[in-house]
């Protein structure tokens, strides 16, 4: 927990850096993580923009992640043909991927934050094609290869 507080890596960015990826497949089905959904998408050049416009952005997007009768999708984006998925280990480093991403895209788009526990991950399986546990932060861990064994076992049983 310290070093989490002292930028330090946490439990589960720490075992996903293992070669035996056993403790962290453990780890990651009783963890609480962070998993990013975007209701819509804006073709808004932020350059432009009026504060009606955001405030417009803002509200409808709040609206519709307040709605739970149509469950979430989950966000992925592309990273050299691949369809990836981010997910997280803490909020902090959530907010560092949107602020990384959004700057490198030049677009706003309404994030939300969903925390789920580690193991609802298998009921978006389908979504990515690679699965990446704290992207584009100092603590990024490709997991595809831990992930999809992990699903196949679930299948199968």
């Amino acid at each position: 927990m310290l070093s989490a507080l002292f930028g330090g890596r946490d439990r589960l960015t720490k075992l996903a850096q293992y070669p035996d990826q056993s403790g962290f497949i453990r780890e990651l089905a009783s963890s609480d993580i962070h998993v990013l959904t975007v209701p819509f998408d804006t073709d808004v050049d932020p350059e432009t923009m009026t504060a009606e416009e955001l405030a417009a952005i803002v509200e409808a997007s709040a609206t519709e992640l307040g709605r739970d009768d149509k469950g979430f999708t989950p966000f992925t984006y592309t990273v050299d043909s691949t369809r990836t998925l981010p997910f997280f280990s803490s909020q902090k480093l959530a907010k560092k991927f949107v602020q990384s991403y959004v700057n490198r895209v030049r677009k706003i788009i309404p994030f939300g934050v969903l925390g789920i526990r580690g193991d609802v991950l298998p009921s978006i399986m389908d979504a990515s094609d690679r699965w990446m546990l704290n992207a584009e932060t100092k603590h990024e861990t490709d997991v595809t290869t831990a992930l999809q064994t992990l699903f196949q076992v679930l299948r199968e049983s």
